[in-house]
């Protein structure tokens, strides 16, 4: 009976054994796939930022733009004939189609 016994207990201690193993295998899968994940969302965030700061320099442009036409209105109130006025005007439209171009067409 005691061999019996004793036979049962190695099996006993070693399916125990083996789920440990599996546990641990389970774990080092689970912590692989997490630094992975973390690598694609660390290269995701980097990209973000760059795109901020496209953007953010993208807006300080429009800041200048918007902070000169007060100056622009000043000048358009002092022409006093209408030549003037329409090459103002002209010029206007070319250098907003020349940005636009230059910009590569894109809106």
């Amino acid at each position: 009976m005691t061999t019996t016994n004793n036979i049962e207990i190695q099996e006993l201690k070693q399916f125990i054994s083996d789920r440990f193993n599996q546990l641990d295998r389970k774990l080092d899968e689970t912590k692989s796939e997490l630094k992975q994940d973390i690598g694609d969302l660390k290269g995701d965030l980097k990209a973000l930022h760059v795109e901020v700061k496209g953007l953010e320099k993208r807006l300080s442009n429009v800041e200048i733009s918007a902070n000169k036409i007060p100056e622009i209105t000043e000048k358009f109130g002092e022409l006093k004939n209408w030549r003037q006025t329409a090459f103002v005007i002209i010029a206007g439209v070319v250098s907003v189609f020349l940005g636009w171009l230059v910009r590569g067409g894109k809106v």
